[in-house]
Order: structure tokens, then C-alpha cells, then sequence
């Protein structure tokens, strides 16, 4: 795991080395073990290393053997050891023991074509020197970031947003899509950056650069039919021995490993998965003093019954300068609340562990979130009732009166963003993510137009309209949600610890599998992540099956009438920060609701907070 930075041109003497340096020491969180730079005629690359395989080898930038290619590399290759067989096979010899040689052996062997061979979380670039080429490539499922922008016959790239600020060709000016869609959904979808002049390269696409252009294409595309042939029997063998191995695999590392767990099924699986192949296992659990909010009563009993080592830690919601240093991790808006705990949970964990495998992706690929199944119940309604899109039922559910307890506790909220769901299938049908301020809420909200016409279409984007609804929302998680929230979140967080995180179940080959099954084995009367909890019901303790999903989240609607109370007024409604995108006239009605105890606007307030936290850092001069 690791952080790259690199600069290329085709016609100047020498790329910006002064740039890619000062971006690699905004990268030294993600590789505390080592860096270097290489400057060549119209190249720079440089890399920050975290020690993963091969501890003492493997030094970046890699050159190939011939000296040809040179190759800076972030991620894991997890099956590295079958290619690196491979490869012997076609008489290659190695030098080094680790991933990153097998990596560009298999680049200079395979081409482009490698990304095919694969198995892992990566983002790479490959400079040819002979064609004076660049090749980037991201994996399947965007565990690992990767940002460009490309100016006049130049381009830059590096692994997270801040290291591409000292690049004075690219233009810093608010991209105003991606202010809606921060808005919409709390985080920045698809190729956006908040900076319209620098992109995200998609999940399972690769970028060539050559003689001053770019060329982008995808070399994986997600399944979307339900063709998988087989029964349930068949299906649950092939489930156990893919996740199985994608563990086994994942197990690989020279340093000391652990797990989260939470006490649900997700996490509880992972640790029992990696249990079950001999392992010994440490879990590292984060609390909350709020119960409402806690699962450590059930992450301990889950530790007790699959007899794990476990180590528990409560979050510490005192420290205003971690809130700051978790904002800023981002370098654009991100308003994900559980990136907080997460923050907590890696620098825990990574006390004792330089690697730790995560139960995420699950609930995208197996249908395990409510709004999933709130959409099923309402299946057979393709619009919803007019009685329902407004007047005095909206007036009536929104007058109900809420506590700032955790919504899956609390039967108010519950309606609440059942109504939200149903109103914003009229709103929005293209758009089938969960959205914190709807379309309606955005034009009272947002200056300027911002939100006039943002609708999102993804079902059109994403060519999902041969899809059920339900089947939609997943797949549109899949694609967006899980690759530029869940995934991003992990990634920030880890790195800012050093720390390595895995997630077995977004192994390439159980997404496909998981694509394939037809909805039935997801979502089954009233059980979700149907076949998950059919496969694993003599391997997993009964009170961990039975267990419904549990958001790792906060309590935002306690921090805003107490800790946040003072810092919200000050740089939002007394400081006016960011008021030329935002109606303060909107944004101080919902201050005073949530103040009154009208309603718990907590993800709202905070999804404007963070806005204008990062305006106040970037733009406020």
C-alpha cells in the first residue's frame, strides 16, 4: 500500500521535479517506509512506500530489466504468487521476492493485457521511455484512488487529490455538477473532482498518453444479467470456496494482520472465514458510549463465540483537531459521518497490525441495506400514489417529532426516509442512490441554479433500465456509492494510519458471482443477504445470523446541540462561509428545527458543516 505522484510532457526538456516532489511529501502518510523519485527527459515519477511483501526489496520507482519501462505501484497484486509461477514458466527471472516486480514482469510480457490477470486493489502508471508513453490503470472495483489532469501536451497524476496542488498548469475552479452531487449523495461521484480541472480515473478503466493525448477506456465491465446456472446448493459450494479463497489469499503478508469486526454478519464471516483457515486472529472492535450507536455488547459476543482474540477502544469525540485532520484527509467535500469511527478504528488497530481485512462490499453485492428492502416492499409500485408525492402527508410525517437516536432504532426516522424513498422515486427516478438533500431540497438550498438541473440519471448512465428497481439501487451502489464513498473512506482513513486495509468480498470473482444470482437469493421475504446467511448457518453463531444491518455511524444529531453547536455557528452561520453557493436562509431554518427538536437534521447539517469546512480551507482567501 503505498502513494504515487508523477508528471509527464511531450515536447518540454523536463517535467515539473519540484512538483512531484512536494505532491510525494503530501503522500508520506500513505508510505511511511520508504520513498523515491526518478527524473528522467519528460518524465518524473515519484513513490511513497508502505512495506507489505517483501519488506526489505522492491524499491520504487521499478525499472524493467531492460530499462525500458519504469513503474511506480500502489496496492496489492493478491495473486502474485500463481503469476509469478507463470512467468517463470516463460523464463523470466526475478530479483526480488515481492508483487511489483511480478507486476511490471507481466506488464513487459502481457502489455495492457495484464489488467486481465489480476487479482487485487491497484492503481499503477508505466512510463515507456523508448515511446515516450504513459499507461495508468485503477482496479475492477476502485479500491485505490487514482487523480489526473492534463493541460497543453502534459499530464499529471498522483493518488490522492492535495499532491496535484503544486502543478501550476491546472486550473482550481468548482466543478458545479460535482457541488450538486456532494449535495445529493455526501460524496463526489464517478470521474468528478470538486476541481473541474482534475478527474478521477473510473474503477476498471486504464488511460494511455501519448504524443500529448489521452485515450481512456474500460478493460472490465460489471455483469448485469442474472444468468447464473445452478441451485442453491450449487451456489452456496461455489460461494464457500470463492470466499475461501479470496481470504486465503489475502492472508499474504510479511507483517502482522488483523480483522475489524463489528459483531454483524459481514465482519463475523470475514474473522471466521480466516479462523477456519488456521489463522490467528486479532479483531479490533470500535464503541460508542451512545448505546444507540454501540455494537460492541455484540462484537464481543461474536469474538467469544467464534474464539477470537478481540480488542476493544471507545471513540473519543473531544479532540477538534482530529475532526480537522479527518476532513482535510479527503482534500475535497466528503460528508460520509462514519468516516470518523473508521478514523478511530484504523488508528486502534494499526497499533498492533500493519494489516487488517474488512467485511465491506457485501451489503452492495447481497442486498443487505434497508433501503434495499423498503424498495422491495415497494415493488410493485413503479410510481408512487399521488396521496403520497406531497401535501398534507408530507406536512403530516415531517411534523412527526424525532430523537437523535440511531435510525435503525427509532420507527419515526424509519417512516421518515420510507416517505424520503418514495418521494424521491418521483423526483428523481434516473437517480436510485440514497440522497441526503433531495432535488426539491437542493433547489431551495444551493445559489445559482446549482441543482436546477442535476437529476443524475444513472440508470441511463449506467445502462441499467432492463433491471429491476431493486436490482438498480444495488448495481448503482456498486458503481458509485461503494466505489467513490465506501471505498474512499477505507482508503483515506487507512492510509492516514499506515495502515493496510483488504476486503475480501470484493475479489473480482465473487462480484460476478454475486451478479449472476437471480434477486430471490438476496432478498427473501423478510431476510436480506438471503444466501450469505443460508451458506454460512452452521459456521456462524445464530444470534450473529438473526443480526440486521447496523450502520457504522455516529450520532450526528447529539454532536450538533453540543460539541459542533458553537463551531457550526461560527463558520457557517456567523462567519456566512461558502454563503454565494449556499440560501442561509434555508440553512439557518434547519438549524433551528434541529435546535427545537422538530426533527434531527444531523446528516444534513453536517453534509453543509464539511462544505464549508473545505471552502474555508481552499477558497475562503
Amino acid at each position: 500500500m503505498c502513494g504515487l505522484v508523477g508528471h509527464v510532457l511531450a515536447t518540454a526538456p523536463a517535467a515539473d521535479v519540484a512538483a512531484v516532489a512536494a505532491g510525494s511529501q503530501l503522500l508520506a502518510h500513505r508510505g511511511p517506509d520508504g520513498s523515491g523519485q526518478v527524473d528522467l527527459p519528460h518524465c518524473s515519477l515519484a513513490h511513497r512506500r508502505l512495506s507489505i511483501i517483501d519488506l526489505e526489496g522492491s524499491p520504487q520507482p521499478w525499472f524493467s530489466d531492460c530499462g525500458r519501462y519504469c513503474m511506480v505501484f500502489n496496492g496489492e497484486i493478491y495473486n502474485y504468487q500463481e503469476l509469478r509461477k507463470e512467468l517463470q514458466a516463460r523464463n523470466h527471472v526475478f530479483r526480488s521476492s515481492g508483487d511489483t516486480e511480478v507486476l511490471m514482469k507481466l506488464f513487459v510480457e502481457y502489455g495492457e493485457a495484464c489488467l486481465e490477470k489480476l487479482n487485487g486493489m491497484f492503481a499503477f502508471a508505466v512510463w515507456d521511455r523508448q515511446e515516450k508513453s504513459l499507461f495508468l490503470a485503477r482496479d475492477r472495483l476502485g479500491e485505490k484512488p487514482l487523480y489526473y489532469a492534463e493541460g497543453k501536451e502534459q499530464l499529471a497524476f498522483a493518488s490522492e487529490l492535495p499532491a496535484l496542488g503544486h502543478f501550476d498548469f491546472i486550473e482550481r475552479r468548482l466543478d458545479a455538477r460535482a457541488v450538486s452531487d456532494y449535495f445529493a449523495h455526501q460524496f463526489i461521484g464517478q470521474e468528478r473532482s470538486i476541481w473541474s480541472g482534475i478527474r478521477k480515473l473510473p474503477p476498471a478503466h486504464k488511460l494511455w498518453w501519448r504524443n500529448g493525448r489521452t485515450e481512456i477506456s474500460r478493460y472490465w465491465q460489471l455483469p448485469l444479467r442474472e444468468d447464473r446456472i445452478g441451485n442453491q446448493t450449487d451456489w452456496c459450494e461455489e460461494l464457500r470456496f470463492l470466499l475461501e479463497d479470496s481470504v486465503r489469499m489475502r492472508l499474504r503478508a510479511d507483517v502482522p494482520l488483523g480483522v475489524f469486526l463489528s459483531g454483524g454478519l459481514d465482519s463475523s464471516l470475514v474473522a471466521g472465514v480466516v479462523k477456519a483457515l488456521g489463522q490467528d486472529v486479532r479483531a479490533f472492535t470500535m464503541g460508542f458510549r451512545d448505546g444507540s450507536y454501540d455494537e460492541s455488547t455484540e462484537a464481543q459476543e461474536a469474538a467469544r463465540l467464534l474464539g477470537i482474540e478481540q480488542k476493544l477502544e471507545f471513540a473519543d469525540r473531544d479532540e477538534p483537531e482530529q475532526l480537522d485532520r479527518i476532513l482535510d484527509a479527503f482534500g475535497e467535500p466528503y460528508a460520509d459521518p462514519s468516516a470518523v469511527p473508521t478514523w478511530n478504528l484504523c488508528r486502534f488497530a494499526r497499533k498492533d497490525v500493519t494489516v487488517a481485512l474488512s467485511g465491506d462490499g457485501v451489503d452492495e453485492l447481497f442486498g443487505g441495506y434497508r433501503r434495499y428492502y423498503a424498495r422491495w416492499l415497494l415493488r410493485r409500485l413503479p410510481l408512487p400514489p399521488h396521496w403520497l408525492q406531497g401535501g398534507l402527508m408530507e406536512r403530516l410525517v415531517q411534523a412527526l417529532p424525532e430523537t437523535a437516536s440511531y435510525y435503525g432504532n427509532n420507527p419515526v426516522k424509519k417512516l421518515k426516509l420510507l416517505y424520503g424513498m418514495i418521494s424521491r422515486m418521483a423526483q428523481s427516478p434516473g437517480d436510485p442512490l440514497a440522497q441526503t438533500f433531495s432535488l426539491k431540497e437542493r433547489r431551495r438550498l444551493l445559489r445559482g441554479g446549482l441543482a436546477e438541473s442535476e437529476t443524475f440519471d444513472f440508470v441511463t448512465d449506467l445502462h441499467l433500465q432492463e433491471l429491476d428497481p431493486v436490482s438498480r439501487m444495488m448495481v448503482a451502489d456498486q458503481q458509485t456509492y461503494l466505489a467513490e464513498d465506501i471505498l474512499v473512506k477505507v482508503d483515506r482513513m487507512s492510509m492516514q494510519h499506515g495502515l493496510e486495509v483488504r476486503n475480501p468480498f470484493l475479489d473480482h470473482r465473487l462480484v460476478e458471482f454475486a451478479a449472476g444470482l437471480p434477486l430471490e437469493q438476496k432478498i427473501r421475504g423478510n431476510k436480506q443477504k438471503y444466501i450469505v446467511r443460508s451458506c454460512y448457518g452452521r459456521q456462524l453463531p445464530a444470534s450473529v445470523l438473526q443480526r440486521g444491518k447496523h450502520g457504522f455511524s455516529v450520532p450526528l444529531g447529539c454532536w450538533f446541540r453540543e460539541r459542533l453547536r458553537e463551531p457550526f455557528q461560527a463558520l457557517v452561520l456567523e462567519g456566512r462561509t461558502a454563503s454565494d453557493i449556499l440560501n442561509m436562509d434555508e440553512v439557518a431554518t434547519l438549524w433551528r428545527q434541529h435546535q427545537g427538536g422538530r426533527a434531527d437534521h444531523g446528516f444534513k447539517l453536517w453534509t453543509i458543516y464539511v462544505f464549508c469546512h473545505w471552502y474555508h480551507r481552499h477558497l475562503s482567501s
